[in-house]
């Protein structure tokens, strides 16, 4: 059987001044996330390289998962409050396993 779980990494960048508002986005993102019966893992990391830049690291059971996820009310109040604070659009690119500790 094919392994269906979605992996993906996102990365946002606040506008300037944005910053610890971003964070705190952020931040109520994971909990209620982690709780979702789709997820595997949901992790958030700030850069140590580009100033103020985030990264979410996700592993959803499957596709379906991640649609579901999409369609959570904290995800919609999210995406609602997250313009406002970016400086460029979200960037996402999923991922295929190839060797991983990690789900």
């Amino acid at each position: 059987m094919a392994d269906e779980r979605v992996f993906l990494i996102a990365w946002l960048k606040p506008k300037p001044g944005k910053e610890d508002e971003m964070a705190e986005l952020l931040g109520g993102m994971c909990a209620p996330s982690r709780a979702e019966e789709g997820c595997i893992f949901y992790n958030l990391y700030r850069s140590t390289d580009e100033a103020g830049a985030f990264h979410f690291i996700e592993c959803w059971k499957s596709q379906a998962a991640l649609d579901a996820h999409r369609e959570e009310p904290h995800y919609k109040v999210f995406r609602e409050k997250l313009p406002d604070l970016l400086a460029e659009p979200v960037g996402v690119k999923f991922l295929e396993a190839v060797d991983s500790t990690m789900g």
